[in-house]
């Protein structure tokens, strides 16, 4: 029997590459609500290819790994809205929940695309393997 407290380090690994994804769209552009399409482009790309690259070297499901990578961005989204309220604005984000819902509309469909478009190449790679065999 599995202890109830002990981390499963894929599923830190994996959030932990969602989180570095938000985390960089926030580097690479501040905060401004203006340029926020710029974050939404790297949300987008890093989850796609994140959730690719995860699917071909990561033993995990699918949605797993969709989901856990859209889950590290949301988180990084939720500090930057917790730093710029203490640390900046405590104005500046009024609609943290709709920031929130926004990044997982972005988020979401591009993982799950790249993790299955990961799952297709891993089939594929298979068969051909086989093949040669």
């Amino acid at each position: 029997m599995k202890n109830s407290f002990e981390l499963d380090i894929d599923k830190v690994g994996i959030t932990l590459v969602g989180l570095t994804i938000g985390a960089i769209s926030f580097l690479i552009e501040p905060y401004v609500q203006t340029d926020m399409p710029g974050s939404f482009f790297i949300w987008s790309v890093g989850a796609f290819f994140g959730s690719l690259l995860l699917m071909l070297f990561v033993n995990e499901k699918p949605p797993k790994i969709a989901l856990l990578i859209s889950l590290g961005i949301a988180l990084a989204v939720i500090a930057r809205i917790i730093y710029d309220t203490i640390f900046v604005d405590s104005t500046s984000h009024n609609l943290a929940p709709f920031e929130i819902i926004i990044c997982g509309i972005i988020a979401i469909p591009s993982a799950f695309v790249g993790v299955y478009l990961g799952l297709l190449i891993k089939k594929n790679k298979k068969i051909i393997s086989a093949k040669k065999h």
